[in-house]
């Protein structure tokens, strides 16, 4: 997880929080523009509430002020990672075993480039095994994976 521009100590400080409070760190995202501006994704068993995101975002924002981490203006987004949340760490991969899951690939597999199928297994950050049906899986290798997400199941 890249976290370029955001300051060591509040990179700190958010996952420290994040896991007294009992929530994953998904994601810190720096957005670009004028003001300062962050996108926190967090997440727990069962799902987070936005009242829980609003709490979150409260908290580290009285931080970053009384610690005077940027002049000026800021914007804090704290949201969760949805309901389709994109899998990008290998505790993402990990999180999402036995889920249903959609893969693009940089390279086709036996000329496919997208598979559909329920994530079985994780081999840390070498590869992964899509079970498709009851009898036919596809192992994927980690580094020709360019989009990976779950699927909502309705």
């Amino acid at each position: 997880m890249a976290r370029t521009r955001v300051p060591e100590e509040l990179d700190k400080f958010i996952q420290d929080k994040a896991k007294k409070e009992g929530y994953q760190l998904v994601d810190i995202l720096p957005r670009g523009g004028s003001t300062v501006f962050f996108e926190i994704v967090l997440d727990k068993e069962g799902g987070i509430t936005l009242d829980e995101c609003s709490e979150f975002n409260s908290k580290i924002s009285i931080w970053i002020e009384e610690n005077d981490i940027f002049r000026g203006n800021f914007t804090l987004d704290v949201c969760s990672p949805g309901l389709d949340r994109a899998l990008k760490t290998d505790g993402d991969f990990e999180w999402a075993k036995g889920k249903q899951v959609k893969i693009n690939l940089y390279k086709p597999i036996k000329e496919v480039k997208e598979i559909l199928g329920i994530l079985s297994k994780v081999n840390g950050d070498k590869d992964i095994t899509i079970l498709k049906d009851k009898e036919n899986s596809v192992k994927i290798e980690r580094k020709n994976i360019s989009k990976a997400k779950i699927v909502v199941e309705i």
